[in-house]
C-alpha cells in the first residue's frame, strides 16, 4: 500500500517559523527609554528608533553647523542612553578694541570665556559674567588686564588692569578736572607697558598794588643863580593793580603772566628848577686897572642897592649890574679914567652921553640902563659881552 503526503507540519513548521519569526520582531520594536537633554533642559522619553538621528528626528530637532549632538547622530540606542543637544550661538566679540565672531554652545558669559579661555578676573566685560546667551547670540566687549606705570606727583605706581587710562586714575582715586594734564587721555584703552602721567594742575589770579615810580623833570630858569637847584615839585609814586595768572603743576609754580594792570594812583613827577642867572659879581675892594678918582665928587648918600633901587633897576638884573660895576669902576661915582676919559659908576664914554651931572650915582646908573637895554637887550646880555670882552 502506497504512503501520502502531509504538508501540516510542513504548514505547522511554517507556522512555527513564522510565529518564531513574529517573536523576533517583537523584541526589535522593544522601546528603550531615553534622556534627552537640549540646551540644559532635559526630557525622559521612551523610544523605539535605533539610532540618535531618528530620536532627533522624531523630536523635530534639527541640527545647524554650529550646532552639536552628543553621541553622535550615528549611534544605536540603547536603553538608558543621554542624549545632549547643545546649539550654537554667534557671540560678536571685541577683543582689547579688535573684532571677531565666534560660535559657541555656551550658555552663559563665563562658560563662553571659559571655551575660548579668556577668563582672567582681572579682565573687564561689557556684560554680566553670568548674563545668559540667547540662540540669536551676544555681543561681547572685552578688555583684558594690562600692565601700566602711573606717574603722579612725582612718584611711580605700578597697575594691573583692564579698560582705560580713567580706569587707573579711578583706582588712585584721581578725578582729573579740566586744567589738569592727562597723557595719554582718560579714554585711551591700556596697552602693555604703558606709562600714564598725571599733573594736578591749578589756577590762581592773585593780585598785589605795585608802585609806579615817579619821573624826575628839570627846568631851568634865570631867577636863580646858576649852579643852584631847588625841588620846586616833589615827586610822589604812583600805584597800579596788577593782577597775575599763575599756573601751579603740583603744587609748584610753573608759570605766571601778567593778566590786567590798572593805575589807581597817577604818580606826580618831581621837578627841579636849575639856575641859569650868572652868580653875583663880587665886590671889588679896589678901582679898576682903568679908571681912578676925578676932581669931582657925589653928594648921593646910600648904599649900591640904595642907587639901583632909584635907578629904576629890577631886582632880578642886580646882580650883573653889581658884577659890570664893579669891574667898572669899583662903586665909585667919581670914577674917572684919565687915558680914555670914561667917568662914573658906569663908566660912560664919552662922558658927556652922562650929561652934567655924570658922577650922580643914580643918574650914572640910569644912563647904564638905557644904554645896555638898547645895546644888548638888557643886563644880561651885557654881562656876557663883558665876560667875552672885558668892556661893554
Amino acid at each position: 500500500m502506497s504512503k501520502k503526503k502531509v504538508w501540516i507540519p510542513a504548514v505547522a513548521g511554517a507556522t512555527a517559523l513564522v510565529l518564531v519569526g513574529g517573536v523576533g520582531i517583537a523584541t526589535a520594536v522593544q522601546k528603550h527609554d531615553v534622556a534627552l537633554t537640549v540646551d540644559g533642559e532635559t526630557t525622559n522619553i521612551a523610544v523605539r528608533e535605533r539610532t540618535v538621528a531618528e530620536v532627533l528626528d522624531l523630536e523635530d530637532i534639527e541640527l545647524g553647523e554650529y550646532d552639536v549632538v552628543l553621541p553622535s547622530e550615528e549611534t544605536k540606542i540603547v536603553d538608558g542612553m543621554a542624549i545632549t543637544v547643545s546649539y550654537g550661538r554667534p557671540l560678536e566679540l571685541t577683543v582689547d578694541g579688535e573684532g571677531r565672531t565666534v560660535w559657541t554652545t555656551a550658555l552663559t558669559v563665563d562658560q563662553a570665556l571659559e571655551q575660548l579661555r579668556l577668563d582672567d578676573a582681572d579682565s573687564m566685560l561689557s556684560a554680566s559674567r553670568s548674563a545668559g546667551i540667547s540662540r540669536d547670540g551676544l555681543e561681547l566687549e572685552i578688555h583684558t588686564a594690562k600692565d601700566v606705570t602711573l606717574t603722579a606727583g612725582g612718584t611711580d605706581t605700578a597697575v594691573r588692569l583692564a579698560g582705560t587710562v580713567a580706569d587707573v586714575l579711578a583706582t588712585q582715586d584721581i578725578t582729573p578736572d579740566a586744567d589738569d594734564i592727562v597723557e595719554p587721555a582718560a579714554t585711551t584703552l591700556l596697552e602693555d607697558d604703558m606709562t600714564i602721567r598725571y599733573v594736578d594742575v591749578e589756577v590762581k589770579t592773585p593780585g598785589k598794588d605795585v608802585a609806579i615810580p615817579f619821573e624826575k623833570k628839570t627846568v631851568e630858569s634865570n631867577k636863580m643863580d646858576r649852579g643852584t637847584t631847588k625841588v620846586s615839585t616833589k615827586g610822589v609814586d604812583g600805584v597800579k593793580h596788577e593782577t597775575t595768572t599763575e599756573v601751579y603743576h603740583d603744587g609748584e609754580l610753573h608759570s605766571s603772566e601778567l593778566k590786567s594792570s590798572e593805575v589807581t594812583k597817577e604818580p606826580v613827577a618831581q621837578v627841579t628848577t636849575k639856575g641859569t642867572r650868572a652868580p653875583a659879581p663880587k665886590q671889588s675892594s679896589s678901582s679898576s686897572s682903568s679908571s681912578s678918582s676925578s676932581s669931582g665928587s657925589s653928594n648921593r648918600s646910600g648904599t649900591k642897592y640904595d642907587w639901583m633901587r632909584a635907578a629904576g633897576i629890577p631886582e632880578s638884573q642886580w646882580t650883573y649890574v653889581d658884577y659890570i660895576v664893579s669891574r667898572e669902576s669899583s662903586w665909585n661915582p667919581n670914577a674917572r679914567n684919565p687915558s680914555s676919559g670914561a667917568c662914573g659908576l658906569a663908566q660912560a664914554l664919552p662922558c658927556s652921553k652922562v650929561g652934567g651931572n655924570w658922577n650922580d650915582p643914580v643918574t650914572s646908573l640910569k644912563w647904564q640902563y638905557n644904554y645896555v637895554n638898547s645895546r644888548y637887550g638888557g643886563y644880561q646880555g651885557a654881562y656876557n659881552f663883558w665876560l667875552s670882552n672885558r668892556w661893554y
